[in-house]
Order: C-alpha cells, then structure tokens, then sequence
C-alpha cells in the first residue's frame, strides 16, 4: 500500500527550543518497519518545512495514498486535526490514522468529535500500525488488531492492549533516508551544531513519575533498552554516512550507568568521533561517568533542574534536590562537558512570587551551568497535573482536551501565566547581560574548537543574535 506519513507543525514559532530542527524519529521507525513489510512510504516532516495547509494537501494528492498517518503530540494536535479534515476533503476515500501522546490519550473524545479519523495507534506503533494496514489491505476486521481504536455503529471501540516490544533490538534501524531536509539542533533560533545533525534512540520509557510529564503513562513507567552493541553500530552507520551530530532522545539516558560505560568504551574501541547532546537527571550524574562520556563526544547535556525550592520540587514529584542540581553542574565542569543547560520549570500552583524569584536566583548563580532554560508549567493530556485537575473540578476536559494550559490559569495560584512570562523576560535579560556570564562565554569559545565552529555555522546562516535576544526577552 502507498502509506503517507505526517508530523505536523504547531502553527506558530516556538519561543525557546525548536523542535522543527529534530527530525521525526517515531515517525521514521515506522516507515522503516512498512517499508520492510513492502509498503511505499512518503514522510512529510511539516514542523521543519513549515507549508500551508493546502500546500501539504497537494503533496499529499501527488502521492495518492491509500493511508494517512499523523503524529499528534498535545503542540500539534489542532493542526494535525487542520490537515487531515482537508486531506479527507480531498480524498474522501482515504484511511486517516492518528498516533502518538495526545491521540492515545483522548482517543475517545477524537473519534467522537473527528468523523474524518478513521483509527487511532494507541502507545508504540510500530507494529500495530503495520497490522492495521495489512488488515486495511486485506479488508480484514480492524477489531483483530490489538492496540488501536475505531467507531463501529456509532460507537467509540478500544481493542486490548499490545504488549511493548521487548527487545528493541529488534526494531530495523529509522529510514533517514525518509526525509528531503537538512536537519540541526537549534535554541532560540541560535544553530546549535555545526555539521550534519540526526537524533537516535538507545532506550524507551521511564520509571519515574514526575507530575509534569505524560511519559510513565505512555511507557507505564517500564524501560526497555538497546543493547550498547546495537547503539554503537548504529553510531557507527551514522559516521559513516557523514553525520558529524547526534543528539539522544531517550526519555531516560543516564539510567543505567553500566550500560552507559559499556556504549562510551565501545565508541572509543571503534574509533567514532562524533559529537553529542543528551539530556539526564541530576540524581544520576555520577563524575566518572560524565568523563567517559566526554571522553567520546559528549559536548552538551541538558539536566531537569526544574526548581530551587524543596517545596516545589516534591509538588512536581521529581525526587531530587537542589543541591544534586549543584553537584551535577560540578560534575560535568570537572568532566569536560562543554556545554551543560540547566532546564526549569516554574509556575506551580503552589509556587509564590518569591519562590520564582528565588528559582531565578538560583539560576543566576548556579556554577557550572551554561544557560537555563525557563519554561512555564503546562498541563496536557496524560500528565498527574492534568488528571488531578480534571478529578478536583479545575478543568472541563470535554472542553479543554483539544491542547494545553499553563496550571496557572487551571489551579488556584498564587500567579497569572501574563505576569510568569513577563518575570520570565526580565530574568533572561539579567541573565544575558551581567559581565561575568558574557565574559566567561566568550573565554569558553574562544578555547573550543567545537563552540567557533558552531558561530561559523551560525554567520553562514546569518542567524540575528539580536532578534535572538529580542526573542528571549520579550522584546
């Protein structure tokens, strides 16, 4: 069957991290899973080429498809919604398949609501996906299909649940190959990376449970890992194809330390130089291995600081502390680890304007860290907060279900978000324009090869630093 798959945008320009500049990863897993059963597959990547609706429908008719799937996290779902209504105008006959976070978790309300959805993948959907083409194929019953849901006379119908794959190393490898653009990290629409940009996968799932995110719902707090033979031969396929950045995507990287080390050994035993970002808790930052870490590439790492006060961070239920966000910036300092960014999250409904204010403090004064990112507290379907809210009354979900809202404008707080962002504005203003974090910067730079070769890509591609700011700050 000729299968066409779409990431959708959000519909409007992302204040902080883009994540137009990461290429669909999911989306490129799943292509390679029907490609190998013998189905033709097209991915438009809309979140980085940016058409207008109608210009993704022409592509979409060019192709001729018998099957439309379209990823839907909670950011672009309304858009996803956009793009399949007119799709299905265009080609009534065509299969509309939703997936990912916001679809699972309000596939009920989406197949009630969206007469255009046919399906919804419900979780992984490697394998389920290609089971409902082969059903659809075969104009088999889609009920047999474990791990999706559908309308059947009038009603919304959910099959059993699919077991995760286990062994992830079984998975072929993404189909990059999948995508027509040239990929890049980018933060605040500042290149972030110097070379030939992909992402990659070594692990799924968490076991935490973190209040803010919808991941231990999704994964059901299980983790499954690729073996660090399979990670580092995929590394190596990437070096080989000329890609010089990889950034991680795991929901839990640094989990298993062992694993960790095993993967950095086998880098430096195959002799692969590539450069690398990763995200990590602060409570699993251990020194020895951050230096292997570095040691093979790691150049930048991204920790969930989240908040200063003790109070909030319990509220989040992130089981760390602020002195383990103090540690891990140390440690990545004394392990060469160029580029550390600390993430935060504020606006809790049980935070006061003082506690922001000492969040920021903090921020300003945490040593080792390279720059925050300050990010207000979103509610969205599958998250605790989210749930809690709708069960003590906060939130309607019949009519809320459709995007986000910051807990603020949810909860009883003690803030409005207008009065959050502005704080957020003035903060980055501070943060930027005192002396000793633009001087120690500058010295940073200057001593790394890495760091002039990202400010060489960012002059070729005339990225403003002052619009940079001006984003930053409000302006």
């Amino acid at each position: 069957m000729k299968i066409v798959l779409i990431n959708p945008d959000t519909g409007r320009a992302e204040r902080i991290e883009n994540e137009a500049a990461w290429p669909p990863l999911g989306l490129l897993y799943i292509g390679a899973v029907l490609q190998n059963a013998g189905h033709e597959i097209k991915v438009i990547d809309n979140a980085r080429v940016q058409l207008p609706v109608e210009k993704v429908v022409e592509g979409v008719k060019r192709e001729d498809p018998e099957v439309v799937g379209i990823s839907a996290l909670t950011p672009t779902f309304k858009q996803g919604v956009k793009i399949a209504s007119a799709i299905k105008t265009e080609i009534p006959d065509v299969k509309i398949v939703f997936g990912n976070y916001h679809a699972t978790f309000t596939y009920e309300r989406l197949l009630t609501k969206y007469p255009i959805v046919d399906y919804v993948v419900l979780g992984e959907a490697e394998y389920t996906f290609l089971e409902l083409v082969d059903v659809l194929e075969k104009n088999g019953e889609a009920k047999r299909v474990k791990g999706i849901a559908f309308r059947h006379d009038g009603e919304v119908v959910k099959t059993p649940p699919k077991p995760f794959i286990q062994n992830l190393d079984e998975l072929p490898p993404p189909d990059r190959t999948l995508l027509e653009q040239v990929y890049h990290s980018e933060l605040v629409g500042v290149l972030g990376s110097s070379g030939k940009f992909t992402t990659m996968l070594t692990s799924r799932g968490c076991p935490y449970n973190c209040r803010y995110c919808a991941c231990s719902a999704f994964s059901q707090r299980k983790v499954r890992f690729r073996s660090p033979e399979a990670v580092v031969a995929e590394m190596e396929h990437l070096q080989g194809e000329g890609y010089e950045e990889v950034g991680f995507v795991d929901d839990n990287l640094l989990l298993d330390r062992h694993r960790m080390e095993k993967i950095c050994d086998l880098l430096r035993e195959k002799g692969i130089k590539l450069n690398l970002w990763a995200e990590g808790r602060v409570d699993q930052a251990s020194r020895e291995m951050l230096r292997k870490f570095a040691r093979v590439g790691c150049k930048t790492i991204y920790f969930g600081v989240e908040s200063s006060s003790q109070k909030v961070l319990d509220y989040y239920g992130k089981n760390i502390s602020p002195e383990l966000s103090r540690k891990a910036m140390r440690n990545c300092k004394e392990a060469g680890i160029e580029n550390v960014i600390g993430s935060f999250i504020v606006g809790a409904p049980i935070e006061t304007r003082e506690d922001v204010r000492r969040t920021f403090v903090f921020a300003l004064n945490l040593k080792g860290m390279d720059f925050p990112q300050m990010n207000v507290l979103m509610l969205s379907p599958g998250m605790d907060l989210w749930d809690t809210a709708a069960r003590e009354g906060h939130l309607d979900e019949e009519k809320c279900w459709e995007e986000a809202f910051a807990a603020v404008s949810v909860y009883p707080s003690y803030l409005k978000e207008e009065e959050l962002c502005r704080m957020i504005d003035r903060f980055y203003a501070e943060f930027i324009k005192r002396p000793t974090f633009l001087t120690l910067q500058l010295l940073k730079t200057m001593r790394s090869k890495y760091r002039l070769k990202i400010i060489l890509a960012n002059l070729r591609a005339r990225t403003s630093f002052k619009a940079t700011f001006r984003q930053l700050t409000g302006g």
